[in-house]
This record gives structure tokens, sequence and C-alpha cells, in this order.
């Protein structure tokens, strides 16, 4: 039998319990593939990505996407939906205007 414990506050989750999942990447890393980046061949762009690893170099791939996934207790769902970003422990937070 499975047991589950808030990721936040630690308490065991007997019968109710929320599932929170996030995703984070870079703007602009979700754009679709077209007719032409199918077209292109990255053949020439993954030879020079080994040459670099060969020399030592850093592979330069594009940053992937990060995923996190936490189970909460009632109270911690609640608290995390009235202030997801904890602007409440870190202070003002700015946020642009879309």
């Amino acid at each position: 039998m499975m047991h589950f414990s808030c990721d936040r506050c630690g308490h065991r989750l007997d019968r109710q319990r929320f599932v929170i999942k996030m995703e984070a990447f870079e703007a602009g890393a979700e754009a679709d593939l077209t007719e032409d980046d199918l077209d292109d061949s990255n053949l020439e762009a993954v030879a020079e990505i080994l040459r670099d690893m060969d020399h030592g170099l850093p592979c330069t791939l594009p940053p992937k996407t990060r995923h996190w996934r936490f189970d909460l207790c009632g109270e911690c769902h609640a608290r995390f939906g009235r202030d997801p970003l904890a602007r409440e422990k870190l202070g003002k937070v700015l946020i642009s205007d879309h």
C-alpha cells in the first residue's frame, strides 16, 4: 500500500490529496515545427556539436523543459492557490504586463 505525505508540510495524506504539476521552459522554445524546419538537414549541426565535445567543449544543446510534481494536503493546497509564487514570504514580485 502506498502512503503519501504533503511535500510542503510533511503531514501524512490519508483521504484528501491534491497534485500540483508545474512545467518550466524557455520562452519561444514551444514554437511549432514548420515545413522549412523539416526540410533543413541538421547533420552538420550535430557534427559540429560532436566535434566540440571531442575537444572538451560543453554541449550546446538548448535547455530542456523541467517538470515538477507535488502532493499537497488541503491546507497547503489552499495556501498555494492564494499565493503560488510565495510572494508573502519573498516580498513584492514584479509581474510583466502581457
